[in-house]
Formats: structure tokens, sequence, C-alpha cells
């Protein structure tokens, strides 16, 4: 890079669509027990739906795992409303599953730092 032609664009990390949480790990990370707070005990087909949310991990398999994890706390009906969401899915599955995040079809997605490479979150009010 050259200094002369670098361009530094800073923005804010303040977007009101954006709600950032932060928790006190309590059980082991590989139960992911602590993410069982995003799907409540019991939760019904006829319940309000879930809120949206993005949960980031660093590698691919932790996220898949989370994902099953979250999934099995929810009826057989709604299981693909939480999905994994990295880098080696494909562009098509990237654009499907961010569509449908939006219109509320899938309701939570755990992922890797590639959602921020290939999504643009604005539209929609998301937790992280």
């Amino acid at each position: 890079m050259h200094v002369g032609k670098m361009i530094v664009l800073r923005r804010s990390s303040d977007r009101p669509n954006i709600k950032i949480g932060i928790r006190q790990i309590k059980y082991a990370l590989s139960s992911f027990a602590d993410l069982a707070f995003l799907v409540p005990a019991g939760y019904k087909e006829s319940d309000p739906p879930l809120p949206k949310f993005l949960v980031f991990f660093d590698n691919i398999s932790d996220s898949i795992a989370a994902a099953r994890f979250l999934r099995r706390r929810l009826p057989r009906a709604l299981k693909d409303a939480i999905k994994w969401f990295n880098a080696d899915m494909s562009v098509t599955f990237k654009e499907t599953e961010l569509d449908n995040l939006l219109t509320g079809k899938t309701r939570g997605l755990c992922t890797t730092t590639s959602f921020g490479t290939v999504c643009e979150t604005t539209r929609t009010h998301l937790r992280v």
C-alpha cells in the first residue's frame, strides 16, 4: 500500500438496528448452553417468532455445532429457522439466507466473520 494512494474510511459502530449483547459465560464453551436463551425452553410453533440473531464464532465447526444445539431446542417444523453460515457456503446460499433472515423465514445464523464480508444488514433488527 502506498500512503499517498490510501483512503481511510471511518464509520461509527452506532447502529440503531443492531443490538450487541454480551453475557458472562457460565457453562463449558463446547456445550453451547450459554446460547440457550436464544430459544427459550419449551418454545412452540404457536409462540411469537424468535428475535432475529447472529452469533459469531472463530471457526466453522463451532458455528455448526452451535446451530445444531439451538435447532434441537426448536419444534421439528421450525428446525430450519436456525442455520450455520460460513465461507464454505455457496454465494447462492449466502444470498438466499440473507434474504430469508431479512424476511423472517430464517430467525438466526451461527456464523463466522464471513457473514460480514458478504452481507449488508442495515435493513433488519438483529441480536448479535
